[in-house]
């Protein structure tokens, strides 16, 4: 076995920038992560050093930590002075062993569900028209929403636009709208939108903090590993006051299968757990509830009964089993078991000095 080495990266300069004792935003590394986070998964001891702002009495500890984890970055422990190690990276890539990032890269390890999900081919089985074929559900959703959720219409960001059916949605009823996706084709199906590229795991959000009124997302946090990270970057790109709409599968209702029927999905939530989630990370008057994603539902609640006794009597439903159903029974069954949550939640307006 291959001995267990420790690694310690100075990321001065690489991660943070010091402007005269003023802390500025950090440029993440991108694919570095992979790097230090396959060196720490393989069982390698790995340590950080940032020695910025010794003097200034900023605490860089705290800056450099909140950060580390917002990329997503595996490791052990921060260091203000050197500490004792095999290798050592600084920020321009020397070492003793001559340290390449260049040619050090982080082993490809399939299936891997942030690589799958990078790739254009993701969206084109997962969400290819025969399974998911476009309709009218994302126009009657963002109504609805915009209806009995949102206030006046402004700056939307969907996050995980995927074919952009909900920036269409949105945009028809009078917002401003702007997606961000994984995947690289994103930008080509809704060319008519500002659409930009990023994985959220360990890259920063590609717009301006604080310049959404709103942001919506559904069906993205269930795949990511450590979903506050999401929920991080959807709340620091919300204007204060701005409105945070996130729609995941309800594990109370899908732990039997449904949920896995996209193999990346990977973090179920209950309204419990994505509400103490959301207000981790600063957001206020959550609210959760338990969504049937059936238009008519909406219109006429009396059918809810229908719903309940549908979900008891387990009829098969496509895709997740072979059903004899026309579609339009299909998915009356389907979405009668698949229920949603959504969580609507506020970032707090500044509190004002009373003093």
């Amino acid at each position: 076995m291959k001995d267990k080495k420790t690694y310690c990266f100075d990321i001065d300069g690489t991660l943070c920038n010091n402007t005269e004792g003023a802390y500025a935003e950090a440029q993440p590394f991108n694919d570095r992560i992979a790097v230090v986070n396959k060196l720490y998964e393989d069982g390698n001891q790995i340590l950080l050093l940032t020695a910025r702002g010794a003097t200034t009495g900023i605490d860089w500890r705290e800056l450099t930590e909140k950060q580390m984890s917002e990329w997503g970055v595996l490791y052990h422990k921060l260091y203000l002075n050197k500490p004792t190690a095999h290798i050592y990276i600084d920020d321009k890539a020397y070492n003793s062993e001559t340290w390449n990032w260049n040619a050090t890269v982080c082993p490809s390890r399939e299936p891997d569900h942030r690589s799958i999900m990078e790739k254009s081919t993701y969206l084109d089985v997962t969400y290819n028209k025969e399974r998911t074929p476009f309709g009218t559900y994302p126009q009657k959703l963002a109504n609805w929403i915009s209806k009995n959720h949102l206030g006046e219409k402004g700056r939307l960001l969907d996050i995980g636009c995927g074919r952009g059916e909900f920036l269409s949605a949105f945009d028809e009823i009078g917002f401003t709208v702007a997606g961000t996706d994984i995947s690289p084709s994103a930008p080509s199906l809704s060319p008519d939108f500002d659409v930009r590229i990023a994985n959220l795991n360990n890259q920063p959000m590609p717009f301006e903090k604080t310049s959404f009124d709103v942001v919506f997302s559904k069906s993205v946090i269930e795949h990511m590993h450590t979903p506050t990270i999401l929920l991080q970057k959807a709340f620091d790109a919300l204007a204060p006051g701005g409105v945070a709409i996130i729609m995941t599968p309800s594990w109370t209702h899908t732990h039997w299968g449904p949920f896995y029927c996209d193999h990346t999905h990977v973090t179920p939530f209950t309204a419990v757990s994505l509400k103490d989630a959301m207000a981790l990370v600063g957001f206020d008057s959550i609210q959760v509830k338990h969504f049937i994603q059936l238009p008519i539902v909406w219109k006429y609640p009396f059918l809810k009964p229908l719903v309940y006794l549908l979900r008891k009597l387990s009829l098969p439903f496509r895709p997740h089993m072979n059903a004899p159903w026309p579609e339009s029974l299909n998915k009356f069954i389907r979405f009668s078991n698949e229920v949603m949550l959504l969580a609507i939640a506020h970032k707090p307006m500044p509190s004002k000095d009373v003093s």
